[in-house]
């Protein structure tokens, strides 16, 4: 057996040991909230021994950033998919955005876990420590990265802005986050229907054809 070889279970083994220290945090953090979470309960909730948590994870905070990003990854690749231009071709806007909620919120579902997660992340970020300013900039990648999609799917349905494009991004983020979080208090499905008529007019009043 080469030594390459001998190394790719090993490899498989840390991913897998991380992928599963990520997911409990999420479990923790959501239940805990960042100040109450402790490497302990994180090492209960995902059955390791904190050996393992720091042969991934130099600490607490390393492990909350890093989960961020995790998420965040998946996200924009459930968003680019469900914006795929093949799936909209030939339909006019209006029903174009319709397709893309639907497959969006089919490949991300309602998680109250990640919203209570993502809350806790806020506070951070208002309190201004340390981990807060780095969420803070990993937030802002966030707006940059959506901005470009946002860009991108425009140009896709042959639209360009007439206002800013950081406006517009607050915007649709905003109603999209208001729709959830109203959701998730009233413990009942987001409304997508809402959703598929005023993301639509929204984005209709910010943007002219391109000629």
């Amino acid at each position: 057996m080469t030594e390459v070889s001998a190394e790719r279970p090993a490899v498989r083994r840390r991913a897998a040991t991380r992928e599963r220290l990520l997911e409990a945090a999420r479990e923790v953090l959501a239940r805990e909230g960042i100040q109450g979470a402790s490497v302990e309960h994180i090492c209960e909730q995902a059955g390791f021994t904190r050996g393992a948590f720091y042969s991934n994870f130099g600490s607490k905070d390393e492990l909350v950033l890093a989960l961020f990003e995790h998420e965040r990854e998946l996200m924009f690749q459930r968003l680019h998919a469900a914006a795929d231009p093949a799936s909209y071709a030939g339909l006019d806007v209006l029903d174009a955005i319709g397709v893309i909620m639907d497959r969006f919120l089919l490949l991300q579902p309602q998680d109250r876990v990640w919203y209570l997660v993502h809350a806790e992340f806020q506070l951070r970020g208002v309190r201004d420590d340390a981990v807060g300013r780095e969420f803070v900039a990993a937030w802002r990648q966030v707006r940059v990265d959506f901005e470009t999609f946002m860009s991108t799917a425009l140009a896709a349905l042959h639209l360009r802005l007439t206002v800013d494009l950081s406006h517009a991004s607050t915007i649709l983020m905003g109603t999209y986050e208001t729709a959830q979080r109203e959701a998730l208090i009233e413990d009942r499905p987001i409304d997508l229907g809402l959703l598929k008529q005023t993301l639509p007019i929204l984005l209709l009043g910010v943007t002219e054809p391109i000629a």
